[in-house]
C-alpha cells in the first residue's frame, strides 16, 4: 500500500488574541456555544489541551465535566468565563 503524506500546515491565532494557559472561557464552534472549559496547556500557537467545566445543555452528551482533549484553537472562538459558577450565556 502506498503511503501519502497529507500536507502539513498551522492555523496559528493572532498572538493578541490567543487563550491563556489556566484560564476558563467560554467556547464556541461555528458560531454556536459548545462547553466552557479551562486551558491546561498551549503550546505553539495552535493546539491547546483543555478541561471540560460544563457543556452547553444541547452538547452534554458529547462532553462530560472533567474530561480532558486537544483542540485546535483556530477553529473557535472563544471569550472569557466572567466566573467558573455560571458556564452558560445569557
Amino acid at each position: 500500500m502506498t503511503r501519502r503524506d497529507i500536507p502539513h500546515y498551522h492555523e496559528l491565532a493572532p498572538k493578541d488574541s490567543r487563550p491563556v494557559q489556566g484560564n476558563t472561557y467560554r467556547w464556541y464552534l461555528d458560531g454556536r456555544y459548545v462547553y466552557t472549559a479551562r486551558v491546561l496547556e498551549f503550546r505553539g500557537g495552535c493546539w491547546a489541551t483543555v478541561e471540560v467545566i460544563a457543556p452547553a445543555p444541547e452538547y452534554a452528551a458529547h462532553y462530560t465535566p472533567g474530561a480532558t482533549m486537544e483542540i485546535k484553537i483556530a477553529h473557535y472562538q472563544f471569550e472569557s468565563a466572567p466566573e467558573a459558577g455560571s458556564p452558560h450565556p445569557q
